[in-house]
């Protein structure tokens, strides 16, 4: 009698085993796929990329004596202002005295331009093409000259790391939300030494905090940046731990 009673017995202890096994296995998949679309969700976020705007915009000229003229610039486009140019052109008719000025100053707290050291205080720099803008640069936090030249009794006395440059880059650091971000201006005279019609010939910044942003680069993604994943048994689903972003960098933007 026992031994007839044996395979019914198994029987009856495997069917719950099966339906069990199968109920594990939809809510193994089901959590796969949640997670597969929260790593999915997440990698836009993850994008170091640097936006670029090509322009060709002329700064405001100043008329002699007439006080500074002043051209305001929205480095990310949002509407709100991020720095300053201004110009000024003066002449005493009694000394013979005269003076060019061309600087730039953050127009919102907290943004700041690459400078280097001067005769007397700080200038801004002219970064060349290819030149890192980050933490590891010298940032002044008012108003930089970028050139002066001045006419006194004959002779003329200059300064400024632009004075001999055509096209170079300025240095901006400006803030979003709070944060850092690193930037480029590229300016453009008519010629070296000729800082009185210059032009904004295109800009860019880093949309990522605080990372470095090379002058001239015009596209592509920053350093490496790792996505979090939504859980653990969402990365062993997804077969990955995170999503790593490749470095790209175009040739700077041709002079014209």
């Amino acid at each position: 009698m026992s031994f007839k009673q044996t395979p019914s017995v198994l029987k009856t202890k495997n069917r719950p085993t099966t339906r069990l096994e199968r109920s594990l296995e939809k809510n193994l998949m089901a959590y796969a796929a949640a997670a597969t679309a929260g790593l999915l969700s997440l990698a836009p976020c993850a994008e170091a990329e640097v936006v670029y705007t090509p322009s060709n915009i002329p700064m405001a000229v100043a008329f002699l004596n007439q006080g500074p003229a002043l051209t305001q610039f929205d480095l990310n486009n949002d509407g709100i202002p991020d720095f300053t140019f201004s110009m000024l052109s003066t002449q005493h008719a009694s000394t013979g005295r005269a003076l060019q000025l061309l600087k730039v100053a953050g127009y919102q707290s907290g943004n700041k331009i690459v400078s280097v050291p001067a005769k007397v205080g700080v200038t801004a720099a002219a970064v060349p093409t290819g030149g890192k803008i980050g933490s590891q640069a010298m940032f002044a936090s008012s108003g930089v000259d970028m050139a002066i030249r001045g006419y006194v009794d004959s002779f003329i006395r200059s300064s400024g790391s632009w004075l001999k440059v055509e096209t170079a880059y300025v240095g901006l650091k400006f803030l979003i939300n709070g944060q850092v971000h690193y930037g480029w201006a590229r300016i453009k005279f008519p010629q070296p030494g000729e800082f009185v019609e210059p032009s904004i010939y295109g800009y860019a910044y880093e949309t990522i905090p605080n990372q470095p942003i090379v002058a001239g680069q015009t596209s592509g993604t920053a350093q490496p940046v790792s996505a979090s994943a939504p859980g653990r048994l969402g990365v062993l689903a997804a077969g990955a731990s995170g999503v790593r972003l490749q470095p790209k960098q175009d040739a700077a933007p041709s002079a014209r």
